[in-house]
């Protein structure tokens, strides 16, 4: 068990210990109070005070006087009725302290447990069940076994109540049919217990602390198991290890810890995936490095060797360093482009101007490297003119290299083909460039738009396959998407889907 288990365990201990405290002594101190006013306000005392009450009130003080009577027969808790000058109904003693709590009980009861009714014969009378004490020691004080405890400050009931009957059976033999135990065996040499302890709740606060314990406890370990899972698996993921996986020891969690385990799967599935991204981009750039420099240590070779070779192997270094330059600034604005560092400078950009320009350039790149009879053609076919929100270098550049790509696997006569449409009601833009080469096999779709990837079917050694990804990381920089599918028959489509600012459909 680790420190937040104990810490978890002693604050909900602690907590639910105090309500458990609290709640006991509250109770405590509200039987305390009704123990020490000497009135007793149970349920059962509150229906004999009403009936006492009824019978006085419709039966007169004659009718009153019999309902004791049975009831003190009957040794049922008795019900007092004691006029204004202090006297009881049956000429029963009673402590003046009873007296005195039953007029502050019968005002802050509203009259609930003890009524004072108004009798035939011109007395008003205070109706009440005094609370009997329990007296524990060698004095039997109370009487026989099973009868009704002394009223507390009144004389021994022996002298207030009647004789028990003259069957020859004691009052206890009568009720319960065997003679009443010898005097050694009814424990009347027990010490006295103490007061505090028969009225202070010892046992539920004892039960209360304990299921407060047990509880405690489990609610401590649900919460600091999964805790101490997260903390292996980061110790795990420090060590390098980044498939570890904490997903599964969560359990059917449904909580907060468990979004955070899915979280930490999913950071490290991202790390793994960047780390191996980034060995993978280090070995590509070591070898498309690596066959520029081996040209230009071969042509500075031939240099040295024959001087008439000299413009010859300065065109080579100079063509293999325009390769390298080109390299590694595509190299850089990938790295910052999926570093996040760009802050895009974003304006109003005119697309279907920008578009014009890029197809403008694309068409004299092709007249320039082919000649005319197996020149393709690059068409520009707007359906609307948009403005839409965005860095207009970074937007050029990646709708010319997907345009280059095209240009690059066209057939002698082939045609580029670069379209505008919109959906009105998502309020996108959608640019297609369709080009006549052989595709990409459906396996290699998603891939092509990764580092240094270069489809199957590539039959040109030109270029090192990071066109595209820079494209697709300029198109999500700007909030859109970028789809690479295979045409019907043959060729590549690529879609560009972009939000837009305004559409003019008038074009």
């Amino acid at each position: 068990m680790g420190r937040l288990f104990w810490k978890f365990f002693f604050f909900f201990f602690l907590a639910q210990l105090t309500a458990v405290l609290g709640v006991g002594l509250t109770i405590w101190m509200n039987n305390r109070d009704r123990e020490l006013s000497g009135i007793e306000l149970s349920p059962s005392a509150r229906s004999r005070v009403d009936a006492a009450s009824a019978t006085l009130e419709y039966g007169g003080v004659e009718g009153l006087k019999h309902l004791l009577e049975g009831w003190q027969k009957r040794r049922a808790p008795q019900v007092y009725a004691v006029d204004e000058t202090g006297q009881d109904l049956l000429k029963r003693p009673l402590p003046q302290e009873t007296l005195r709590a039953a007029d502050e009980v019968v005002e802050s009861t509203g009259n609930r447990f003890i009524k004072r009714v108004q009798g035939n014969d011109q007395h008003s009378y205070l109706l009440f069940v005094p609370r009997y004490e329990p007296r524990f020691g060698s004095g039997r004080e109370d009487g026989p076994a099973g009868s009704p405890p002394r009223i507390e400050g009144s004389p021994p009931l022996d002298e207030m109540l009647p004789p028990p009957p003259t069957n020859g059976l004691g009052w206890n033999d009568q009720h319960f049919g065997h003679p009443p135990p010898p005097d050694g065996e009814r424990g009347d040499d027990r010490p006295p217990r103490p007061r505090l302890f028969h009225m202070f709740p010892f046992k539920p606060l004892l039960a209360g602390v304990f299921v407060s314990f047990l509880f405690a406890a489990l609610l401590a370990w649900y919460f600091s198991k999964p805790i101490r899972n997260l903390r292996t698996a980061f110790e795990e993921a420090a060590r390098g290890n980044l498939n570890t996986r904490v997903s599964k020891a969560m359990g059917s969690r449904r909580d907060e810890l468990a979004d955070l385990g899915t979280d930490f799967d999913a950071m490290t599935g991202r790390l793994d995936s960047l780390l191996h991204g980034q060995t993978r981009l280090l070995h590509h750039v070591s070898h498309e490095l690596r066959s520029p420099l081996a040209r230009l240590q071969m042509a500075i070779g031939l240099a040295r060797q024959n001087a008439d070779k000299i413009p010859t192997s300065l065109d080579r270094i100079e063509r293999e360093s325009e390769r390298m330059d080109k390299l590694v600034g595509e190299l850089l604005e990938l790295s910052r482009l999926e570093s996040g560092v760009v802050n895009l400078q974003k304006e109003k950009v005119d697309i279907n101007e920008l578009l014009a320009s890029v197809v403008e350039d694309a068409q004299y790149e092709a007249d320039a490297t082919h000649p005319p009879t197996e020149r393709p053609e690059v068409w520009f076919v707007p359906n609307a003119h948009f403005v839409v929100q965005g860095q207009p270098d970074l937007l050029h550049r990646a709708i010319e290299n997907i345009v280059r790509n095209a240009l690059k696997y066209s057939p002698p006569d082939g045609d580029i083909r670069v379209e505008l449409k919109h959906d009105a009601e998502a309020k996108r833009m959608h640019l297609s460039i369709a080009d006549q080469g052989p595709g990409v096999p459906p396996g290699e779709l998603e891939s092509i738009f990764q580092p240094f990837v270069r489809g199957s079917t590539a039959n040109n050694g030109d270029g090192h396959g990071v066109g595209l990804a820079i494209a697709k990381q300029v198109v999500e920089a700007h909030g859109g998407t970028i789809i690479a599918s295979n045409r019907p028959r043959t060729g590549l489509l690529i879609e560009i889907v972009l939000p837009y600012l305004t559409v003019d459909e008038d074009v």
